[in-house]
């Protein structure tokens, strides 16, 4: 019996060193994402080129109230850092669409097809996705004890190439 043993035992160390190769090729072929994103500077706008970054990681890190990371032709990708009770002031973009998406604490966001009659209410944590039709006025405040960490994703373009806000500056409406 030993003897079987041994023998069907002797493809097991063969086959677990393959195994361990092919997962160690795998781990090192992977995309060194941290490296991918820290090559560049933090404060330029990646647009109208080839781009990957850990998208997570560049909100979270973000501390300019906002900061455009790319702007193309069509398309335009903003992180943003709200302070506790600051807001994204009251604005509506009559030609195009956006995306929020907020990776870390809590925001009240409001929307309306007018100014006056923000009938759209809702509360938003981590992980939640909010879509903004061209034509709506919309507000996002930061509801929490923490800093708010969200990306947006404009269609076409909202800020000028390059844009970067350090801090939060209010809107004054005449």
């Amino acid at each position: 019996m030993k003897t079987s043993f041994i023998i069907k035992n002797s493809y097991v160390f063969p086959l677990v060193s393959l195994i361990v190769l092919f997962l160690f090729i795998g781990f090192m072929s992977q995309p060194d994402r941290e490296k991918t994103y820290k090559v560049h500077n933090h404060h330029e706008d990646m647009g109208k080129k080839p781009w990957v970054l850990d998208i997570e990681e560049a909100t979270v890190d973000n501390t300019n109230y906002r900061i455009a990371r790319w702007t193309g032709e069509y398309m335009q990708m903003v992180l943003m850092s709200l302070k506790p009770g600051e807001i994204i002031d009251l604005e509506v973009h009559e030609d195009h669409d956006q995306f929020i998406r907020i990776e870390q604490g809590e925001a009240r966001v409001r929307m309306g097809e007018t100014r006056d009659n923000l009938t759209f209410d809702e509360n938003v944590l981590d992980d939640w996705a909010i879509f903004i039709p061209a034509g709506y006025w919309h507000q996002v405040s930061n509801t929490g004890n923490i800093d708010l960490k969200l990306y947006t994703i404009y269609a076409p373009s909202e800020h000028p190439f390059g844009t970067v806000q350090k801090t939060y500056e209010p809107k004054h409406h005449h």
